[in-house]
């Protein structure tokens, strides 16, 4: 039976209807494999106990003429045996599993890490430089779910975490899956063989957009890999709106906030900046004061239940220590940037230029007593 399963687990008719497709590495072929030989086991199991079943229902059945046979009531020998033989199949169930599940576990060494950040409805990716990958792609109802990339034939580890509830993220092709839960860290690992595309989805009950909740592995060779990654890291350089943009693709804020005036579960970024807008307890973010705007912008996204705005639920989770006061200020050039009332793009100061001023605005300041 072991030579039968392992042999259908490569791929054969059963395998693809079960699965869709065969198993993108080892360690998704053993899966494959213990599935089936699960599978075969209680099959046969199955068709020899129902065959001796209807035998003696047929053997024993009553019949005019012959006395009833009177049944056993107790056999130590038979007892023992089907106690004993089935945990013997159940320990060996056991150990295939738990065997194949720490082996997902524990990454080699030379694993490279890639960060994954659950947040609704989005999956955010950092790579060991630093770098977020920009590609998105339509996959479904999604319009810009990620691409990750990663290297042919190296191992890859995922070191995952939540930002707001449990996710559970779900590569079918590699035949594994695994929590994403808030403020823990967890880890699994995978090799891809070949190059190719697999589908990502989070496979945990997490709001509204849960099904659009979407992905993609994409495995390329080492040297392209090499080549993208370190293309991806970001020119500090850029204007400040155009680094904001980066930064709200990168963390999901396009899974709920629009750029184009289009519905979303948070308000519409399009033309938002510089125009009055009411709060859900009476008050309001006057159009003509434009400090008190970046100001509720940062507000909004560090304690975003301070100010609901009036005709959306208060959903959003806070982002309070996920960005620092320079990345807080590319947001708020971003979304300004998006408003017909905003003035001219403004210029990202050179860093020695930034550091000139502050030593002259601290040289400058006066020494109250």
């Amino acid at each position: 039976m072991n030579m039968l399963s392992f042999t259908l687990a490569q791929g054969g008719p059963l395998t693809r209807l079960i699965f869709g497709s065969r198993g993108a590495s080892d360690l998704a072929r053993d899966t494959d494999y213990v599935f089936m030989w699960i599978l075969w086991f209680c099959i046969i199991w199955f068709v020899f106990l129902m065959g001796l079943m209807v035998y003696w229902v047929i053997k024993y059945r009553r019949r005019p003429g012959v006395p009833m046979q009177r049944s056993p009531h107790h056999n130590t020998n038979l007892e023992l045996a089907w106690t004993i033989l089935p945990s013997i199949f159940l320990g060996y169930m056991f150990y295939i599993g738990f065997e194949g599940y720490i082996s997902k576990l524990v990454a080699p060494t030379h694993a490279e890490t890639i960060d994954v950040v659950g947040t609704k409805w989005d999956w955010l990716i950092t790579y060991d430089n630093g770098a977020n990958p920009p590609d998105k792609m339509v996959i479904g109802g999604k319009a810009d779910a990620p691409i990750i990339v990663i290297p042919v034939g190296r191992p890859v580890q995922f070191r995952m975490t939540s930002r707001d509830v449990l996710h559970s993220f779900w590569i079918p092709d590699f035949r594994f899956k695994f929590d994403v839960i808030p403020n823990r860290y967890t880890s699994f690992w995978i090799e891809a063989e070949e190059p190719g595309d697999h589908l990502v989805f989070c496979a945990e009950y997490c709001g509204d957009k849960h099904s659009e909740m979407l992905g993609m592995i994409r495995a390329v060779p080492a040297d392209e890999y090499d080549r993208l990654k370190g293309s991806w890291v970001v020119d500090l350089s850029l204007p400040p709106a155009q680094l904001g943009e980066m930064l709200a693709r990168n963390n999901g804020c396009m899974g709920c906030h629009t750029v184009d005036g289009g519905v979303g579960v948070g308000p519409t970024w399009h033309n938002a900046w510089g125009n009055e807008v009411s709060i859900a307890d009476g008050a309001n973010i006057p159009a003509d004061d434009p400090l008190a705007w970046d100001n509720y912008i940062v507000e909004s996204i560090t304690n975003p239940g301070a100010k609901i705005h009036d005709g959306f639920p208060p959903v959003m989770t806070s982002y309070a220590g996920v960005f620092d006061e320079r990345e807080l200020s590319w947001l708020v050039a971003y979304i300004r940037s998006l408003s017909d009332k905003a003035g001219p793009a403004e210029e990202a100061p050179a860093a020695d230029e930034s550091a000139d001023a502050e030593n002259q605005d601290e040289a400058s300041a006066p020494n109250e007593q």
